[in-house]
């Protein structure tokens, strides 16, 4: 777990270098739980969903939930 910002931003970056979709599921969830505003918690967490689908991932659903709460799935 990234402990700044910076960090998860850092963090986030180097996934996508290394193509780590199951990191990037956490990650972008990760950065949507710490989001500043509605729309920038469901920018991120429209990622993770992304990444989840095309993996199979199984917190699919919670994301689905969690954009579906609002209006954004």
């Amino acid at each position: 777990m990234a402990s700044t910002r910076t960090d998860l931003n850092n963090s986030i970056l180097a996934a996508h270098a290394e193509e780590d979709y199951l990191g990037l599921i956490a990650l972008y969830s990760q950065a949507a739980d710490l989001a500043e505003s509605q729309d920038a918690e469901c920018f991120f967490l429209t990622y993770a969903y992304v990444f989840a689908l095309e993996l199979g991932h199984a917190n699919q659903g919670a994301l689905q939930t969690r954009l579906t709460a609002y209006d954004r799935e």
